[in-house]
């Protein structure tokens, strides 16, 4: 008889497990998704989503095994970085021989993933469902969790993944509590035609009140980042177009000449959430319902597709003795992935008060230490090995 995996949250690392799940053997995968939306492929070569991923390389091999990979046309290759501190001056220059990452839009990406799910048929899309509660059953020793639906049906689990993000649903009825701090900042995204040529370079800028990162886009275009406080949110918000063109131009020291808005800006508020724990017998928590982390690292997508690369090894390596829910094996699948997330965590958090701080001691390490490592050979080789991963 066969295992059920039940999905709850059809985005980018839902999906991607989903699609990585249907290779076990004896196994069925539901997907759980609240929104109507079918992705569509992007039409318009010039016009791009205004929310984006920097996918590393690690995450890219995943997609290609999955059979997912957005086309070439939507994505941009990071060949270089620079980073600036607030005294004008340090900076840090990171590059090699590979790619350090690719700049995928989340339409393109989404489409990949809905095509390469389209063609499984062990995997089942449920798409505009409503939820009502969750069940723990008991079935001999083992666990079985039942997802109830507003109509009154009901969709059993041997193992149910919550992966319906910060916020996320399946964490709450599970009664798992979670660590969140509240970072009283937005993150403003959008995109931009620009004057100069970006040159495949992703650039990034500290100050004391904000993170501002242009990351590069096909056909002169970057997408911007820009994560200020909640003050400097409402005012950037207040401005026509054109005011907001030069101000980002100008928090990015004109690197790339006259900026032209080329999408819709949006905000987002920015907080970290960690879940006390990632699983229960028959429950596994993946992606930003385990951990939402700043976008100052970038990281927050890779971090979920590593959650799904290894919870698919574990499984595909258990014994054949040991169910799907099996609590050991998603005992390994926290240990193996909670420390390498709370240590991001902690080192993006810290990074983030380290530029807020108005002391000097302060303002030293963060600009100076930027020329000091940027000097230093091996410890360079070392953060971009982090950030390939």
């Amino acid at each position: 008889m066969s295992a059920r995996i039940v999905i709850v949250g059809g985005g980018p690392v839902g999906l991607a497990f989903a699609l990585a799940a249907s290779r076990l053997s004896d196994v069925e995968v539901s997907v759980v998704e609240r929104s109507t939306a079918v992705a569509t492929a992007p039409v318009a070569p010039a016009t791009f989503d205004h929310r984006v991923y920097a996918l590393s390389p690690a995450s890219i091999d995943f997609l290609d095994q999955l059979g997912a990979s957005p086309a070439s046309e939507r994505s941009s290759k990071v060949r270089a970085m620079q980073v600036w501190g607030d005294d004008g001056e340090s900076h840090l220059d990171l590059a090699q021989g590979q790619p350090l990452a690719t700049i995928i839009e989340h339409a393109a990406l989404m489409f990949a993933l809905e095509q390469a799910v389209s063609r499984h048929d062990n995997i089942c899309m449920l798409r505009g469902a409503t939820l009502k509660a969750m069940h723990t059953a008991a079935v001999g020793e083992r666990h079985r969790r039942e997802l109830e639906f507003a109509d009154g049906s009901i969709l059993p689990a041997d193992l149910l993944i919550g992966a319906d993000g910060s916020h996320s649903q399946i964490r709450q009825w599970a009664g798992i509590g979670a660590s969140t701090k509240n970072y009283e900042s937005d993150g403003i995204v959008a995109n931009f035609q620009t004057e100069f040529a970006h040159g495949d370079v992703a650039r990034q800028w500290f100050s004391n009140d904000a993170v501002l990162a242009y990351l590069p886009l096909p056909h002169n275009q970057i997408s911007v980042v820009w994560s200020v406080t909640k003050a400097k949110s409402a005012t950037l918000q207040a401005l026509t177009d054109n005011q907001f063109c030069s101000a980002v131009a100008a928090a990015g020291r004109h690197a790339l000449g006259r900026l032209t808005l080329s999408s819709a800006m949006a905000r987002f508020p920015l907080a970290r959430v960690i879940a006390q724990h990632w699983c229960e017998p028959g429950l596994a928590l993946m992606g930003d319902a385990a951990h939402a982390v700043h976008p100052l690292a970038g990281q927050g997508v890779n971090l979920g597709f590593a959650d799904a690369r290894t919870l698919f090894a574990l499984l595909r390596q258990r014994s054949k003795f040991s169910a799907i829910g099996d609590m050991l094996v998603l005992r390994k699948y926290e240990r193996a992935r909670s420390e390498a997330t709370l240590a991001l965590s902690e080192v993006t958090d810290k990074l983030r008060a380290l530029y807020l701080s108005d002391s000097k001691t302060a303002g030293w390490v963060r600009n100076k230490g930027l020329t000091v490592v940027n000097a230093l050979p091996q410890a360079k080789a070392a953060l971009i090995g982090y950030a390939i991963r």
